[in-house]
């Protein structure tokens, strides 16, 4: 089903003045246009500039399937006022309507009335036979609800546009943070070669670098280690996201688990406390900790960042963002009450069409790649992940280096050299690997559960939305019937 509305009424009076009641129909006719499209609302001021009045107005009326006869207060006095005219568009338009069996609705404005069949001519008396809609001061979101129900009898509603979410490449302040977490590194490994002062003033100072990119290394097992348990538990871990979803306090739990983490990370560096190192070091530990820490907190809450308004098109498409506004959309049809206003109505298909644009971006053959995902979609593996990779690549040859100067080339340390960048880059591959796993084995259960979910919501929509006509036949009855 689809088709045409034509929307009727008289702008100025016998004496060119504009009426007043214009802005409202102006303001009916966008409403229409919104909901049905504009190609599919025919206005007086739609009409292109240069185009034959008479022919396209004749034209557009006869491919017309609903008019819509906005009657004012003094419709009866302007129409008999130009009875003696060549041609009174308003009634030319109702006539060829008529004549032509499209549907009438006469919308009743304040202060008017329908217009009985002795006071209308001939050609355009059934006119007083039709059912009204009344659009009265202080109703007019239920006086529009009742015209757009009455129009959808006969003409299809438009489809909301499939957004479909775009994924920006990583912007500058991240590939800065992944910068400045490289030199600070850098930084801080080559200050405790010059200095010396841990973790213990007589050791050499290649085997100060080395022990400062043992430190960086430290940090990238301890990521891998997290991502592996992430991985491992990935199905648990998808049923909790679930029901995090439904809760407010969220944000809250995120916290938390933040704060469980970091408390691991420091007892681990109280477990290596106990192996000798003195508190500069465990200083300087955390210090670097927390720089990595917080800028991987910083790029994870900028991708889960997203505006108050509702609905809203995602960010980034995720599988938490779809869950989350999956339940978001299903409490909001939950609390509403029956009818839908229009832009109830409205806002909840155009939610529908953005999680379906979202399963889309993330179902697309280019975003299974992995270096597209590494800069669209990892969540906290990041460009600051690479920073302190590079940045302990960087001091383990460093150390080698600074070996070979002072006691001369030999296999062991570059054994020991090989050894360590095997770890190190191991531990970042690693974290990658299981990163992206759970990350598409989320995408696989989204995709393959989301179109029962969504069409039980299209379901709860249609039912909230259909008693709208009961309530544009409720207010009718309040009119001439």
């Amino acid at each position: 089903m689809s088709g045409k509305v034509f929307v009727n009424y008289r702008q100025r009076d016998a004496a060119g003045n504009l009426l007043p009641h214009a802005l409202v129909v102006e303001a009916l006719a966008e409403q229409l246009s919104v909901y049905f499209g504009h190609e599919a609302v025919y206005f007086d001021t739609t009409l292109r500039i240069g185009e034959p009045y008479p022919a396209a107005l004749r034209a557009r009326l006869l491919e017309t399937d609903v008019l819509v006869v906005v009657i004012h207060s003094t419709w009866l006095s302007d129409l008999a006022d130009r009875s003696g005219r060549p041609r009174d568009w308003v009634r030319y338009e109702i006539a060829i309507a008529l004549a032509s069996s499209t549907r009438l609705v006469p919308v009743v404005l304040t202060g008017a009335g329908m217009p009985l069949p002795q006071d209308l001519p001939p050609d355009i008396r059934e006119l007083a036979h039709a059912q009204c809609v009344e659009l009265r001061f202080g109703s007019l979101a239920a006086g529009m609800q009742s015209i757009v129900a009455e129009t959808e009898l006969v003409v299809s509603p438009q489809a909301p546009e499939l957004v479909v979410a775009v994924e920006p490449l990583p912007d500058r302040s991240r590939i800065g943070a992944a910068i400045g977490v490289f030199l600070l590194s850098i930084l801080l490994g080559c200050a405790n070669i010059a200095v010396r002062f841990v973790p213990f003033p007589e050791f050499s100072a290649a085997w100060n670098a080395a022990l400062f990119a043992g430190l960086l290394t430290f940090y990238l097992v301890l990521i891998v280690l997290v991502s592996g348990c992430k991985f491992a538990l990935r199905r648990p871990i998808d049923w909790l996201d679930e029901r995090l979803v439904r809760t407010s306090s969220r944000a809250f739990v995120v916290f938390g688990t933040g704060v469980f983490f970091l408390g691991l990370c420091m007892v681990a560096l109280m477990l290596v406390a106990t192996a000798g190192l003195d508190a500069g070091t465990l200083l300087l530990v955390v210090a670097i900790g927390l720089v990595a820490v917080v800028a991987m907190a910083v790029a994870w809450l900028r991708n889960q960042a997203h505006t108050p308004d509702w609905p809203r098109r995602p960010a980034l498409a995720t599988p938490f963002w779809v869950r989350h506004a999956c339940v978001e959309l299903e409490t909001r049809l939950k609390s509403w009450t029956a009818p839908l206003t229009l832009a109830q109505q409205r806002d909840a298909q155009l939610a529908l069409a953005n999680i379906r644009g979202a399963v889309a971006a993330m179902s697309t053959p280019e975003s299974a790649r992995l270096i597209v995902w590494w800069r669209k979609r990892s969540p906290w593996v990041t460009l600051t992940h690479a920073a302190l990779m590079a940045a302990a690549v960087v001091l383990a040859t460093v150390a080698l280096v600074l070996d070979w100067v002072a006691d001369g080339p030999d296999v062991l340390s570059a054994l020991c050299w090989l050894g360590a960048i095997v770890v190190i880059v191991g531990s970042f591959a690693g974290a990658i690997a299981f990163e992206r796993g759970g990350d598409r084995g989320q995408i696989t259960t989204i995709t393959t559960t989301i179109q029962e979910r969504l069409a039980s919501l299209e379901k709860q929509l249609a039912v909230l939305s259909r008693p709208g006509l009961i309530a544009a036949h409720r207010l009718r009855s309040n009119g001439r019937t």
